[in-house]
């Protein structure tokens, strides 16, 4: 399983009100009620934006207490943990009588990519690159030479669901067979968007 980034650069919309870094306002008002992104293109600094990522998604993962998953898996999270640059959500993924604990990893990848990786046991069983085009967080598996205008995975913006194409990251036909493979909280609809090649 290769660790290489994308070969395309990864993008940060900022979207905010503030640019990470930044003090200055990144909006003009129009009108009572209406106001203007500047220069929404630029996006944040990949630098910035990556290494805030990967520090943040952790405690947002372990701060719900449950998680449902095709196949019938519950993920219930556990604690988080930081080691300089490296962040992690312990999880414990159960099925029936099924139980098989993991951990959930982010970093930021010298090349400002979010690096994510899924580990069962002492396994790593899954590589994603993650950066924010848009709204969504989108999801590329290592090595992925042409970016293409739907991801193969994405996070929504309210970080409450996960969609991945098992045709870019094969270790998941097992349990989604040719179907999207979704986590989602409890109670959240999901409209599920097949990914290319599924």
């Amino acid at each position: 399983m290769s660790d290489t980034p994308p070969a395309w650069p990864p993008f940060y919309f900022s979207g905010g009100w503030f640019r990470m870094g930044s003090d200055e306002p990144q909006f003009k008002l129009k009108g009572k009620f209406e106001f203007e992104f500047l220069n929404s293109d630029e996006g944040d600094d990949p630098a910035l934006a990556a290494a805030f990522y990967a520090a943040d998604f952790p405690t947002r993962v372990a701060g719900e207490p449950r998680w449902l998953a095709t196949g019938g898996w519950e993920i219930v999270p556990g604690e988080t943990s930081s080691k300089g640059r490296i962040h992690s959500a312990a999880f414990t993924a159960r099925r029936a009588d099924t139980e098989v604990a993991g951990r959930v990893v982010f970093s930021p990848d010298p090349s400002h990519w979010v690096k994510v990786e899924v580990f069962l046991g002492a396994f790593r069983v899954l590589v994603a690159h993650m950066d924010k085009v848009w709204e969504e967080f989108e999801l590329w598996p290592s090595g992925a030479t042409e970016k293409t205008i739907d991801p193969p995975g994405r996070i929504g913006k309210r970080l409450d669901w996960i969609n991945l194409a098992p045709s870019a990251w094969p270790a998941l036909a097992r349990l989604a067979g040719d179907h999207t493979f979704s986590i989602e909280l409890p109670g959240r609809n999901v409209v599920e968007i097949s990914a290319p090649g599924d």
